[in-house]
Order: structure tokens, then C-alpha cells, then sequence
């Protein structure tokens, strides 16, 4: 059988970089006895007995020598090899030299039948104890010519069996990621000796080294390219033991506000998506979504502030793409990590990846308990013709978060050039909510003229599935790549609410919807998300090339809310706020981009299309209403190498932003009888045009990104707010004529020292509302604002890291008020122990108690104030333990992943 060979990864543990044997389409190579051993398989009897390159990690005569291993074999001098580079880290860049032998080579004729069988078992010695070690390489060579015959992977206790030997004289190396290699001369297999038992082979540990190239293969915690920025979350010590939302209060450009609502240069209407796809979490409400995702889940989050027209048009201020952990050394993986926080908070997690040859198995549990304090103090000033009144509230409540979420999934290798990946994620999750809220009336000279008082109780079991396939297949032709995914998400759950009203208010002075008493509630939910698209990429002459791909998802979104009066011991329903509301979406796109590279300068022009049709039925009040409308999104990208070290981009995208479920459906919610709230199906979606224009320098030891924006917004959505002559606020959904919003932005890294880096983010821009001609006018307004962040990162010692961020964000307005600043101070710090194998990780959030937001806010006839606190100022303790050697140097695993992640066919900006 021929074989040829591929460079293998680089591995971090002292061990020789070896080659892959890449066997012909049309002669699948064999597995070996050890692999379907460990995956609990009957050994193949059909197999035929040629010699074969063996597994992953044995050594051969086209591989090049380890710069720091140890016990490598010598080397018969003819072969020529050429000098170590321990820099070289391409496989692209291997060079093989002639006449060195790529493979097992078949044209040698075998000496005999092939009976004799080869066994033992690989140890270390750990305590004085001998300790097995699994799934490690054995390969085995043919004395006279180094020859590489077969070879085998150890079990689970450490033993090894490799038959079908022909007569010969072999010599075995022994390897193990972590461990020193080792060879084993003069095994002799003859017709008297069919049998050989080499009984405990001892290998040592390489420790030292392992520290060693870890450190060198050490990642920036934030990256930038001209289309996205990156940040590492393994190099965010600030962020571990959070969840997504404590990772993204650390993204630079990310403002994450009390109610965990998300904001990207100041504009709320972001996509969130979970590596690079719609999810059925991010169908829901996006606080939920991103608190049920562990940060030790999380690799890297991604921003994308203009994205191409491969991506969904949605968001008009961009992408925020979450990529999860995927381990990509060979053999078993994983690891394990337990963290306890202040005032009731833990989260532990346990992630194992197993790798064999064309099967890739993963799964991972989470499990989350999440206790925190928040309150919310308003105050509002009622303006009437004949009289002015008060109303001060404080809610004040307690919120716990019971999160679990399972993962299991396989990725398989149909053949060279098909893959398949197949996952399932099971998340269920328990929520307990306790509410205690003080209206208070006062009268034009702030006496109280009597007080009411709300408890809610509040209990929400809920379950969600999410089940993704992936096809992908590569072709003979350079770049050509077809790709075929699919999403199908659930989620399922209902919210028990139980309320108790008293007051010393007159009676004259109660709000009608106000009930004294007792009242229950309850929503059932029943979400579906569904996705299926197909991309496909074609190189054409010279750097040109066109990607193309369609795209169809489902949604439907259903909530039935009932709400119960106790009167007279009996349990009646209130039809006036019992609500059955059903959202469905169903959207097809198609689009099309060409890109060329012409030396420095290279462009990227898209278009696609998006028909939706979205059906409101609020089965309660027998109220549907259906929307369809299409629109075509243009794209055009242009990038130019100034230099090596400087790089300009202009771009510019049409986006769409559709209204939320909750602003369409027609329900009034009175769950705070005194400001209530309903949506409006008439909502038309925002349409934006989005121009950038960014400037990427690299110096040796600083590196500047800068980029211009401009965004305009036609028919921006808000919220508008009224009093009503009886004390009460409405507030609903409305289209503006649109909004501007236009700025720079400065992100600049410093290297002060090798071990002492700085990372500073600005953000200055101007935000102009204009209303239309069937709008008050009080929302036109305009005002600039602007974000700072600094970030220092010091790493004073070999495996020490500490890390503290300052964020600030001055006042900005919205179209009924302004949100006041905000700053926070950050402080983490990571340790690793263990010889590297184990971290113990210590952070601070919100230092000085400083995290707050306050807003002010005003309509015809009323002035408002609020103060909104959720406990920011938590201390973390964490300790993550590796539970393998098997190691990929980090420069490696990143350029792996990207390639992975990202969608094929994007212009690379970063060459």
C-alpha cells in the first residue's frame, strides 16, 4: 500500500515532531488492533498484512530530528536529513529530501509468513509506583533499512499487541506526548520465537521542557485584524469563572449594561452567534443566552463590526460570534475546572475530547449556581395642568440561576477530502427569583400620601435542545470547498410567578389594576429555531474566487400567560391579562461574492438577498398580522498593503435590523401596574448603511488599529414612554425617521517589557435622532459621547499572569433621555502549578463597588430618574486541571481553529 507523508503538528512536550501517513482515497488505511481496541471494537481479520506507515506518532526517516527529546535512534547516514529548525512550525514549509522514504515501502518482500506477534506494556515511574500510559505510539521498523513495518497505541492500562509479524529482525520506538521517546533494539521474530513479550517498557517524563514551550507558545489576550477583533479567553484572567456576559464586559467596544443588555459603539441591535451560526439560544432572550455559557466553555469571542454578505444581514452595529472550546491533539483530552465565588456562587466544568485517526469524539458538562442581589430605584415627577405629584419605587430582589449544559458530538473523515461533524447540547436550567417592591405616593410637596407593597415569587424550570449536522467536503482543486450545515433548536419551559399585594393607600388613590391580594401566573413557553444553509466556494484564474451560498431559517416563538385572582379562597382568571401570543419567521437568503487579490491591493465585492415573511397571532384577542418583505444587501470591501506593517481597508454594508418579539406582540404586560408596557405589530424593520474605514499598523513592539465609522439608520426603532392622566405610564414600540451615528476609534497595544504589555481602547462618536413627521419632536436630539478602557497585562514569573482593566464610558443619549457614565476597575490573577498541569485562577470583579447605571428620562408631561445595581463586585477562586500531556503549541491550535471556524472564502486581511 503507498503512502505519503504529511508534516505532523508541532507537540509541546519534548517530543520529536513527527509525520502522518496520508494513505490513498482508493486503499483506506487500517486502523490499528490498539485504536479499536480503545474504542471497544472486535480487531479487523480481513485486513491484508502489507507493512503500513503505523499511526500518528511514529518515527520515520522523512521526519526531522526532535530539538528536545531525548534516546532518538541514530540514523543510517545515507539518508541525508536535513538540520533541525526549531523555529519551522508550517507544514507547508517542510521540505523532504530526496531519496528519503515516504513510506513503508511495498517493492521489500517480506521474510516468511507473517505470524509473530509483539507485546508489553508502557509505564512511568510516578511515587516510587509504576503508572501506565495510554493511547501512546508504538511503532515498529525493520532493522537492515529502518523500513517502518506497522505499529499500535497502548490502552487504557498501558498495553500494547502488535501481530501479523512476518520473520525478521525490528527495532520499536516508543513515544508519548510528554514523555522522552525511546528505542528498543534487536526484536527478533523468527519461526522458533513467533512470540515476544518486552514486559514493562519504562519511559521517562520530560516535565521541564513542557513548561518550556508552553510559555513560548504564549497568545495575546487581545488580537486585532482590519475586519474583527479577537480576544483569547484563556488569557483573560478577569473573565474566568463568569459566564459569557463577564467575558464580554471585558470585549473592548462592548458595553454590557444592569439588566445584561448589549451594546456595540453605542448601538443596541447586535447578532450573537455560537461558533459563527444561529442558535437556539440566540432565539431567546439574549441575558438568559449568554449567562447559561460558561467562560471556561468559551475559546475566543470574535467582533465583527461590518460583516460581508456571506453573514446574515441582521444587526445593524454588527457580530459578536462566541467560538467554543474545541481540543484538536491527538489521543484523549480534557480538562476540569471548579470555581467558587462570593455570596453563593459556583460553577464547575468537565471537558474530554478523544482523537483517533478519522473519528474525533467530544463532550463536555456544565454545571452552574448562580446566586446575586440587584435593586432598581426610580423616581417620577407627574407635570399636569393643575398639579404635580410623586411617585418613588425601590425593587429589590434576589436571583438565583441553576444551569447545566451537556455536550456530546463526533467529527468523522468519510474520506480525505469528506467530513462530517454531528453534536447535541442538552441545557437544562432552574431559575428562583424573589422580588420585594415599595411604591410610594407622594403629593406636590414630597408628603407621602400612603404606600403599596409587592412581593413576587417567581420559579421557572426550563429545558432546551439543540442539535446541529455538518457536511464538508474539499476537492482536487486548490480552495474549492462545498459546505452544508444545519441547526434545530428547542427550548421549552415555564415561568410560575406568585404575587402579594398590600397597601396604606386610600382607596380613591389605587390604580384599578392594581389588585390588593393574592395573584399567580404562569408562562409556557415553546421555542423553535431552525437552520439549514450550504456554502460553496470556487477559485477562479489567478487569486480570484467566488463563494455562493443559500440560506433558510425557521423561527417560532410562543408564550401563553395566564393570570389567576384569589378571591374567596378560589383561584379566577383574569382574561384581561391572560395573553396567547405565537411569533412566526421564516427567512431565505441567497448571496453571492467575488474577491481578487492583485499584489498590495485586493477587494471583495457581495450582494444578497433576503425574503421574510413574519406572522404575529395573538391568539387572545384574535389579532394577526402578517408582514413580507424583501430587500437586496450590498457589500464592498477594499484592502491595501501599504506596506508590511501598514494595511488600509474601506468597506461599506447594508444591514436590516427586524423588530424583537417582544416590541411586536400587542399584550399589555402589567406586571408593574403603575408603568406598563405593550408592543406594536406595526413595527417596520431599521435599514442600515454602514461605512468604515480602518488603519492596522505593526511595529516590534506596539501595533495601532484605528477605524472611522459611519452608520445611518432609517426607520429606527425605540421606545416611547407617556403619561397618562391617571398616574400611569404606557410605554410601546415606534419608528423614528431614522438616527446617525458616526466616529473614531483607537485601539492601541504596547509591549513595555517582555512580560509587561498595555492595551488601550477609545471610542469617540456622535449620535443624532431625528423624528418623523408623526412623532413628538422632543426626539430629536443629538449629543457625542465616548469609551475608555485600559488594560495592563504583567507576567512577572514563568506561569504567573495578573491582569486589571479600568472601563469608563461617559453619558449618552437615547431618544427619551441619556444614560449617565459608568466606570469599573477588573483584577485577575492565574497561576499555574503542577508542572503546568493544573492553574489556579483568582479574580476580582468591580473593584471599588462602582458599577451602576443611572438614567434620566422625560416626555410631554413627566421627568424621571432611576439607579439600577446588580452585584458586579464578586471575588472568584478557581482551579482547572489538565487531564493529559497531549499538548498543541498555542500558535498552532489558533491557526487550526481559525481555519475551522471561519467560513471559507473570506478575503484574509491580515496577510
Amino acid at each position: 500500500m503507498r503512502c505519503s507523508v504529511l508534516y505532523g503538528t508541532m507537540v509541546a512536550v519534548g517530543l520529536s515532531i513527527v509525520s502522518i501517513g496520508r494513505v490513498n482515497a482508493q486503499q483506506p488505511a487500517p486502523a490499528s488492533e490498539g485504536v479499536m481496541r480503545a474504542l471497544g471494537m472486535p480487531p479487523d481479520t480481513t485486513r491484508p498484512t502489507a507493512p503500513t506507515r503505523p499511526d500518528t506518532t511514529q518515527f520515520n526517516a522523512a521526519d526531522r530530528l526532535d530539538t528536545v527529546g531525548r534516546e532518538l535512534p541514530e540514523l543510517p547516514a545515507t539518508l541525508n536529513r536535513p538540520a533541525a529548525d526549531s523555529t519551522q512550525t508550517s507544514p507547508a514549509s517542510t521540505q523532504i529530501p530526496t531519496g528519503v522514504p515516504q513510506s513503508a515501502n511495498p517493492a521489500t518482500p517480506s521474510v516468511g509468513k507473517a505470524v509473530g506477534t509483539l507485546s508489553g506494556r508502557l509505564v512511568t515511574t510516578q511515587g516510587g509506583k509504576s503508572q501506565p500510559i495510554q493511547f501512546a505510539s508504538i511503532g515498529l521498523f525493520r532493522a537492515s533499512d529502518s523500513t517502518s513495518v506497522t505499529g499500535g497505541l497502548t490502552d487504557e492500562q498501558g498495553y500494547f499487541t502488535i501481530t501479523s509479524l512476518a520473520p525478521d529482525v525490528y527495532y520499536a520506538l516508543v513515544q508519548s506526548l510528554g514523555y522522552a521517546p525511546k528505542r528498543i533494539s534487536r526484536i527478533t521474530i523468527s519461526a522458533t520465537k513467533v512470540k515476544v513479550n518486552l514486559g514493562n517498557v519504562v519511559i521517562a517524563e520530560t516535565t521541564q521542557q513542557l513548561q518550556e514551550v508552553v510559555v513560548q507558545g504564549q497568545r495575546q489576550a487581545y488580537e486585532y485584524s482590519l475586519d474583527r477583533k479577537i480576544v483569547n479567553v484563556d488569557q483573560l484572567p478577569i473573565a474566568q469563572g463568569g459566564s459569557a456576559i463577564d467575558i464580554l464586559q471585558n470585549v473592548p467596544s462592548v458595553t454590557v449594561d444592569v439588566d445584561g443588555s448589549l451594546s456595540l459603539r453605542g448601538s443596541g441591535n447586535v447578532i450573537v452567534l455560537v461558533d459563527g451560526k444561529p442558535s437556539g439560544l440566540t432565539g431567546l432572550d439574549r441575558q438568559a443566552v449568554l449567562e447559561q455559557i460558561p467562560a471556561s466553555n468559551i475559546e475566543r469571542v470574535e467582533i465583527i463590526t461590518n460583516p460581508s454578505s456571506r453573514y446574515d444581514a441582521d444587526g445593524a452595529a454588527g457580530i459578536i460570534n462566541i467560538i467554543l472550546k474545541k481540543e484538536r491533539a491527538s489521543g484523549i483530552n480534557g480538562t476540569v475546572q471548579l470555581n467558587v465565588g462570593t455570596r453563593d456562587k459556583y460553577n464547575g466544568s468537565i471537558n474530554l475530547n478523544a482523537r483517533f485517526k478519522k473519528i474525533n469524539l467530544f463532550g463536555s458538562y456544565n454545571l452552574r449556581d448562580d446566586r446575586r442581589f440587584q435593586y432598581r430605584i426610580s423616581d417620577r415627577q407627574n407635570l399636569f395642568t393643575d398639579s404635580v405629584s410623586y411617585l418613588s419605587q425601590r425593587n429589590d430582589a434576589v436571583r438565583r440561576g441553576v444551569n447545566n449544559n451537556l455536550r456530546l458530538g463526533f467529527d468523522y473523515a468519510l474520506s480525505d477530502r469528506d467530513n462530517i461533524t454531528i453534536s447535541a447540547l442538552y441545557r437544562p436550567e432552574y431559575s428562583y427569583d424573589s422580588e420585594r417592591e415599595t411604591f410610594n405616593t407622594q403629593d406636590a410637596n414630597r408628603v407621602s400620601l400612603g404606600q403599596t407593597f409587592r412581593l413576587t415569587e417567581e420559579r421557572e424550570p426550563e429545558r432546551g435542545l439543540d442539535y446541529t449536522a455538518g457536511y464538508r467536503r474539499t476537492f482536487a482543486k486548490k480552495g474549492r470547498e462545498l459546505s452544508i450545515d444545519g441547526t434545530l433548536s428547542t427550548n421549552r419551559g415555564t415561568e410560575n410567578q406568585e404575587f402579594t399585594n398590600t397597601t396604606t393607600l386610600p382607596e380613591n388613590l389605587l390604580t384599578p389594576n392594581f389588585l390588593i391580594g393574592q395573584q399567580q401566573a404562569s408562562n409556557d413557553r415553546d421555542n423553535q429555531v431552525g437552520v439549514l444553509q450550504a456554502d460553496f466556494v470556487e477559485p477562479l484564474k489567478g487569486k480570484k474566487r467566488v463563494e455562493t451560498g443559500l440560506k433558510y431559517t425557521y423561527r417560532k416563538l410562543g408564550a401563553d400567560y395566564v393570570f389567576e385572582n384569589r378571591l374567596s379562597d378560589t383561584w379566577v382568571l383574569n382574561p384581561n391579562i391572560s395573553n396567547n401570543f405565537i411569533y412566526d419567521e421564516r427567512t431565505s437568503a441567497a448571496y453571492v461574492n467575488f474577491g481578487n487579490e492583485l499584489k498590495r491591493f485586493s477587494y471583495q465585492a457581495g450582494l444578497r438577498t433576503e425574503y421574510t415573511s413574519i406572522i404575529t397571532d395573538q391568539r387572545t384577542t384574535s389579532q394577526q398580522t402578517k408582514r413580507d418583505y424583501i430587500y437586496v444587501f450590498p457589500s464592498a470591501f477594499v484592502n491595501y498593503n501599504l506596506s508590511q506593517a501598514q494595511k488600509l481597508q474601506l468597506n461599506y454594508t447594508r444591514r436590516i435590523n427586524r423588530p424583537s418579539v417582544r416590541s411586536l406582540n400587542p399584550f399589555v404586560d402589567l406586571s408593574d401596574p403603575l408603568n406598563i408596557r405593550f408592543g406594536n405589530p406595526l413595527l417596520s424593520p431599521e435599514l442600515i448603511n454602514s461605512f468604515e474605514m480602518s488603519y492596522l499598523w505593526n511595529g516590534k513592539s506596539t501595533s495601532l488599529n484605528s477605524s472611522l465609522f459611519f452608520r445611518q439608520t432609517n426607520n429606527e426603532i425605540t421606545n416611547y414612554r407617556t403619561l397618562r392622566e391617571d398616574g400611569i405610564t404606557e410605554q410601546t414600540s415606534l419608528n423614528l425617521n431614522r438616527s446617525q451615528n458616526y466616529g473614531l476609534e483607537v485601539v492601541l497595544n504596547q509591549d513595555i517589557t517582555n512580560w509587561w504589555k498595555v492595551n488601550g481602547t477609545f471610542t469617540f462618536f456622535q449620535r443624532s435622532i431625528q423624528a418623523s413627521a408623526d412623532v413628538p419632536g422632543i426626539l430629536t436630539r443629538t449629543n457625542q459621547s465616548w469609551t475608555g478602557r485600559i488594560t495592563t497585562d504583567l507576567r512577572p514569573a514563568r506561569g504567573t499572569a495578573i491582569q486589571l482593566a479600568v472601563n469608563y464610558r461617559s453619558p449618552f443619549i437615547v431618544a427619551q433621555g441619556t444614560i449617565n457614565s459608568f466606570f469599573n476597575v477588573d483584577i485577575g490573577v492565574k497561576q499555574d502549578v503542577l508542572n503546568g498541569r493544573g492553574t489556579i485562577n483568582f479574580r476580582v470583579s468591580d473593584i471599588f463597588n462602582t458599577l451602576q447605571f443611572q438614567s434620566d428620562s422625560f416626555g410631554p408631561n413627566f421627568l424621571a430618574t432611576s439607579l439600577g445595581k446588580r452585584e458586579s463586585r464578586i471575588g472568584f477562586v478557581g482551579f482547572s486541571y489538565r487531564l493529559s500531556r497531549q499538548i498543541v503549541k498555542e500558535k498552532e491550535r489558533d491557526r487550526d481553529s481559525r481555519q475551522s471556524d471561519d467560513a471559507p472564502g473570506d478575503i484574509d486581511f491580515n496577510n
